[in-house]
């Protein structure tokens, strides 16, 4: 029997879980990391509280299943994420998170420096003050001495990676996100682009299939996790591509729904096809290019909950979003709380609640947040096919997609069929299959659609896609006419 771990470096938390090579969940654990916002726009994390929160996950794993059992590794991660070590694998600093956007005229700076469209062009997204490349810049400006300190530059995962295996690595999927350092032509980095960002090539580490088996867990790491000396680890990768792997999404046409503190609407494709409006990536597992749209999720969510229902179940606030009909009669949000990526590119960006009168209630505001989750997607879609990328099928996985209520807004707001798969997919999945090709227990990337297990189908309301489309509408006109005040 083949037994394969996956582990997860989520932006609130890591998750680890073990399956068999069927895809059978055999134990998982998850602890929670939180992030520090220590001023606006910025985001940051102890990257040493995620390998201690590993150690402790794979204590809990040992109740369950003997760590000495599992056959290979797989470790996937928030992305772009900047986690700077030393020579001996010492953190530098705090790492900067993939939803910071303190690094705003640095991305500007770049864009100038490169000449207008290049950096397009090198990698296949536009500039701006999430990829990593801009946030290097900010260091550089701003703490330049740990910029020296550092040996190098890691992604979220690629940190675990390391103490497992003592290895410096990258991955082609986080490496995109790591405009303008990365040529997705050449799956190289640019000496142009380090050059616009001012960095050395140096800091960048040597880059690998995800799927690649790039060292064994050591016997320092043995001994602090109580994982088999020599048990292969594979390079992973960028937790938005594992989460479509997971899925099973591995084909043009199908899209994947990653429903996290961020939500993803993720779409392979078989050649670079990319808009700058989106972020555009490789996938992970297989031989595909991934273009897709982020928005915050879970965190508009747990932020609703927190800030304006006093902490109540999100099943209280499902029960009272569903007694209100789609439209929350006439409430809408624009859902901007922490600036917006795609497609609108826009750091100032800040909520709006429009619409709002006496006879809206909680259950209007928690509905009316639903589904401006889900227009920002049905905004990435309509992109998507514009290039020809039309969706036919939607698979969604992790947490946000265990409410019902959401998921049928999610279908409506698309047009297209949605799947739930509550025992499959997600990001630990992915990691897993990572883990599992690199040994050659897994033959091919689609052979996960096995792992989803049984799903949850929705069917698209033709009245209430008819309400969601004069609702986009009205939605798109509603920022036009806002976007000029947030500079004010």
């Amino acid at each position: 029997m083949t037994n394969l771990l996956g582990l997860d470096v989520g932006t609130s938390g890591v998750r680890g879980a073990v399956f068999d090579g069927a895809g059978a969940l055999l134990a998982e654990h998850a602890v929670a990391c939180p992030y520090a916002t220590p001023r606006a726009g910025w985001a940051e994390a102890d990257p040493d509280t995620w390998w201690e929160a590993v150690r402790a996950i794979t204590r809990q794993l040992e109740q369950k299943i003997p760590l000495a059992s599992i056959d290979a590794i797989g470790v996937t991660g928030q992305a772009p994420t900047a986690v700077l070590v030393d020579a001996d694998a010492r953190v530098v600093r705090p790492a900067i998170l993939w939803l910071d956007t303190r690094a705003e005229l640095e991305a500007l700076a770049i864009d100038q420096a490169l000449g207008e469209g290049i950096a397009l062009r090198i990698g296949g997204n536009a500039l701006h003050a999430y990829f990593l490349g801009a946030k290097l810049a900010w260091l550089l400006a701003h703490d330049a001495a740990s910029l020296e300190r550092a040996s190098q530059v890691l992604a979220s995962h690629a940190f675990i990676v390391l103490r497992l295996t003592g290895k410096f690595t990258g991955d082609y999927s986080s490496a995109s996100l790591c405009a303008p350092l990365y040529d997705a032509g050449a799956r190289a980095w640019s000496p142009a682009g380090a050059r616009a960002v001012g960095i050395e090539p140096r800091l960048l580490p040597p880059l690998f299939a995800a799927h690649t088996v790039v060292g064994a867990v050591t016997r320092e790491a043995s001994t602090a996790t109580g994982l088999r000396r020599g048990t292969p680890v594979v390079a992973g990768g960028g937790d938005f591509a594992a989460s479509a792997l997971g899925a099973g999404v591995v084909e043009e046409g199908e899209a994947c729904l990653m429903l996290g503190t961020a939500g993803n609407l993720l779409a392979p494709l078989r050649d670079r096809r990319f808009d700058a409006r989106l972020i555009n990536s490789h996938h992970v597992g297989c031989d595909r290019f991934l273009t897709l749209g982020g928005t915050l999720s879970g965190a508009l969510q747990e932020w609703f909950r927190t800030a304006m229902a006093q902490g109540a179940a999100f099943e209280t606030l499902d029960a009272e979003a569903a007694a209100t009909s789609p439209g929350a009669d006439g409430l809408l949000l624009l859902p901007y709380l922490q600036g917006e990526r795609t497609p609108i590119w826009n750091v100032a960006a800040r909520g709006v609640y429009f619409g709002l009168d006496l006879s809206h209630g909680r259950g209007h505001l928690y509905r009316a947040l639903l589904e401006a989750i889900a227009l920002s997607f049905r905004h990435c879609q309509e992109i998507m096919g514009e290039h020809g990328a039309a969706l036919s099928e939607v698979v969604a996985a992790n947490g946000g997609g265990r409410s019902a209520l959401f998921r049928q807004i999610l279908c409506d707001a698309l047009g297209v069929p949605l799947t739930y798969v509550p025992k499959g997919g997600g990001t630990v999945a992915g990691a897993a299959i990572l883990a599992g090709l690199g040994i050659g227990k897994i033959a091919k990337a689609r052979d996960a659609r096995a792992w989803r297990g049984e799903g949850v189908r929705h069917t698209p309301d033709p009245r209430a896609r008819a309400t969601y489309d004069a609702l986009f509408r009205k939605r798109g006109a509603l920022y036009d006419r806002v976007r000029d005040l947030y500079d004010a």
